[in-house]
This record gives C-alpha cells, structure tokens and sequence, in this order.
C-alpha cells in the first residue's frame, strides 16, 4: 500500500510538469497505450497469478507460477498476430510500427510484475513490491521530463512508460530465474492439472470480472479515440484519472480495513450495518468539498494546475464529479458481495454499469456525428447514469447486509 501511495504521489507531483510539456492529444495516445497493455497483461495469465499465494506447499504454488508465464507466452504470442495484422491493414492509424512493439514488451513487461508481485505476496516480500512500484514512478516521470526537452513528443511519452516498466520488471525477472532454478525439480504435468482444477475459479469466475472491467476502459478509449480525436481522448482520460486518485489514496486503504472489519462480524454473526452506515457517511462527508469544487470550477482548477491546455478537461471533470464522487464513496465498500456471497448478482450489475458506460459514446456518435457537442452530450449522458447506477448499487448492498444482519437476529 505504502509502494502504491507513494507511486502515486510521484506522479501527481511531476503532472503539473508534464502536462505544460505535452499536449492533451500526445498525453492522449499515451493513455490509449496504457490502455492497451493493461488490457492484454490482464487476461495474459486468465489470472492463475492471483492464486500463487493460496497453495500450502511452496512446490505447488511454483506450478501455478510457471503456468502463469506460458498461459501469457500464448496470449502474448496470438496478440502479436492481432496487432501484426491491425498494422498490415492500416485499421491501427494513426500508430507506427513502433507503438504496437512497445505494446507487446510493455504488455510482457506487466506480466512479469503481475506475477512477481503475487509471488512476493505469498513470500511476504512486500518491501520489493514496494521498491518496483516506486521505481516505475520515478524513472517513468523523469524520462518523460527528459525526453520533452528533446521533443520526442509521443514517442518520448510511451518510450518512458515502457522503460518504467522495463526497470520495475528486471528484480522480477532476476527472481524467476532464481525460482526456476530451485524448483525444476518439482515439475509435474499431473500436478499442474490438479492445480488447475483446483483453482479454476480464477479463469472461470475473477477472469470475466477483470476482462469485463478492462474491455469497458479499452472500448471506451477506442471510441472516443476513434469516433472524435487524440485531444478529446487526452482531455477526457487526464480528467477521469485525476478524480479517481482519491480511490488510490484513500479507497484501496480504507477498502482493506473495511473487508478485514466486515468479514470478522459476519462470521461472528455481528451487525455489519452500523460499519456501513459509518463508512458511507464519513466518505460522504470528506468528498463533498473537493468533489463540490470540481463540479462549480473544474475547468478554472485545472487550468491553473495543469496549464491553459487543459481547460476542456477541467470542463469534463465538472461533469463527471457527481459520478466519480458516488463511485469514490462506494469503493470502500465493494468487497460487500465477497462476504455476503453475492458475486453473481453483482457480476451482472458490472455488466449493466459497462453496457451504460459504452453505448452513449457509439449511439450518439452514430446519431450526431464527432462534433464536440456530441461527444459531451455523451459524457453527460454517462455521467449521470453512472451516478443513478451507483446510488442504485449502494442500495442494494445496504438491502443485502440488512438481509444478513435480521438472518443473524439482530434488528433493522
């Protein structure tokens, strides 16, 4: 946590820096960069690394770590045939050769992290987790303040992501050849399709959860990218990045005090409500004020943060301030269906809210055209039915602990 926060913190400090150094539409194709090798490192390994902590015996979560890295061999393999023909065919304009190679390493890149980092969660290695996140940050920023003095532009901007990556993966690669060495002993096909079996939750049920969650951020970034331009994408992403930072700073913490909290009173068949309702409250309370400021003066804030170019995304974020505030104060609470056991009704409400968030942005550009009316008509649209989902979704796991807590005899 303290890795993540502190990476955070680095990025937030140099953005007022880089975004006086780069364009909306350069910092734009960068975030469909990010995008992209999020997405693909994210279904590499169909999330057998998330279940590396999980085996007693050291041998057998070692067969779920090297069956990770050859799942992501494969997947990283047929990805460089996608993007091959992607290219061949010209349907990736305006991107180079140069931006689908460094998709693949970025993308293999993640990978090694994503599983290094499960590993070290299981050896309790958290300080080189730590260490990597923080080292992504500062070499990633540096580079990108770097290459603007040289004027490398978009190339520059995606040539410090990758490299960030690069250095924040060595460590881990380093430690998978140590790891290899010490268990090729252990290899055993009839064990790894155990192992499988065994954990087949994860690309079963966490894998559609994550491809879900990843597929609505990469069709959102391919619409607008492709339906209006760079620097509406640019502008919308700095904007929507910007007012989720208080779910990293804040939300993931107080998540993982609340699911530890929770989980022990439902077992102990103790109230969980008053926990809710305290959570909710407080969250509320501390949001009002600077989610409020977004909504009556996001455009002046972040023109005077970020510089003059960055007006339009000011203009987003008033937008979607109600919308990210909701999503800030029921972030916290969202482990709720793990506990209660209510995964496929929430599974299905995840569906719903990523139908929603998609479809403005292709019907009304199919009605209206690219114009920027149109392309804020559709933000507006999203805004404020993601806002109503998520009271929504709110109220239904206040009715499901509610449920829960008259189950184990207390009262409403």
């Amino acid at each position: 946590m303290s890795g993540t926060v502190i990476s955070q913190l680095i990025a937030l400090a140099f953005a007022p820096i880089l975004t006086r150094l780069y364009t909306p539409g350069q910092m734009g194709e960068l975030g469909f960069y990010m995008r992209l090798t999020g997405f693909i490192s994210a279904v590499a390994t169909l999330r057998y690394e998330a279940a590396l902590p999980l085996p007693k015996q050291e041998e057998h979560s070692y067969l779920l770590y090297r069956l990770a890295y050859r799942l992501s061999f494969i997947v990283l393999a047929v990805s460089a045939v996608i993007l091959i023909f992607i290219l061949k065919a010209g349907i990736g304009v305006p991107f180079s050769w140069w931006f689908f190679l460094f998709t693949l390493m970025g993308s293999a890149c993640i990978v090694l992290i994503n599983i290094g980092t499960n590993w070290s969660v299981r050896l309790g290695q958290y300080g080189m987790i730590s260490r990597q996140k923080i080292i992504n940050s500062s070499l990633s920023n540096v580079l990108k303040w770097i290459f603007a003095l040289f004027q490398f532009n978009t190339f520059g901007l995606i040539l410090a992501t990758f490299l960030g990556y690069l250095a924040s993966s060595i460590e881990f690669l380093i430690d998978f050849k140590k790891i290899q060495q010490r268990f090729k002993h252990y290899v055993s096909k009839k064990k790894t399709r155990v192992l499988i079996r065994e954990h087949k939750d994860f690309p079963l049920v966490s894998l559609p959860h994550v491809f879900i969650d990843n597929a609505r951020e990469m069709l959102v970034a391919t619409f607008i990218f492709g339906f209006y331009s760079d620097v509406i994408y640019g502008s919308y992403n700095h904007s929507y990045t910007m007012l989720r930072l208080p779910l990293t700073l804040i939300g993931v913490s107080l998540g993982q005090i609340f699911y530890n909290q929770a989980s022990e009173l439902y077992n102990q068949q103790k109230a969980i409500l008053p926990l809710i309702q305290k959570m909710l409250l407080g969250l509320a309370l501390v949001s009002l004020v600077p989610f409020g400021l977004l909504f009556y003066y996001g455009s002046e804030i972040f023109g005077f943060v970020f510089g003059s170019n960055w007006f339009l995304a000011g203009t987003y974020s008033e937008t979607m301030s109600v919308w990210l505030m909701i999503n800030f104060i029921l972030t916290p609470i969202s482990a709720l269906p793990l506990i209660l056991k209510k995964q496929k009704v929430f599974f299905l409400m995840g569906i719903g809210s990523s139908i929603i968030q998609v479809l403005p942005f292709w019907i009304l550009h199919w009605m209206k055209g690219s114009s920027d009316l149109a392309f804020m008509q559709s933000l507006q649209i999203v805004a404020y039915t993601q806002a109503l989902w998520l009271l929504f979704t709110i109220g239904l796991l206040y009715y499901f602990a509610k449920q829960a807590d008259l189950k184990a005899g207390h009262k409403a």
